[in-house]
């Protein structure tokens, strides 16, 4: 993929920690924005009707920002503290034209 990227990642979340789970990914995201120049966008959404799902949205300006993002600690260390608050979770790769 050349040009930008962007990520759509659908989270299944536990019924009972949704609220931490929506803190959590709202934390995070802030936290990327702020300390990776290639995260032009990152989007919490949170469906409207009644779901067990959350998503994600973010933009970066290339494949190197997003493997800096996959490798970066702040990624890590919230991967690892989300394990009890979800029943799955997908990713799907864009290309934005």
């Amino acid at each position: 993929m050349s040009g930008k990227i962007a990520l759509m990642v659908e989270f299944g979340v536990k019924a009972e920690r949704r609220a931490d789970f929506l803190a959590l990914m709202r934390s995070h995201a802030k936290m990327t924005l702020d300390s990776e120049p290639g995260c032009e966008q990152f989007d919490v959404l949170d469906p409207t009707e009644a779901s067990d799902s959350v998503f994600l949205y973010e933009l970066y300006t290339d494949k190197a920002a997003v493997d800096a993002h996959m490798n970066s600690a702040l990624l890590a260390s919230t991967r690892g503290s989300y394990d009890d608050m979800i029943t799955s979770k997908r990713v799907v790769w864009c290309g934005v034209s």
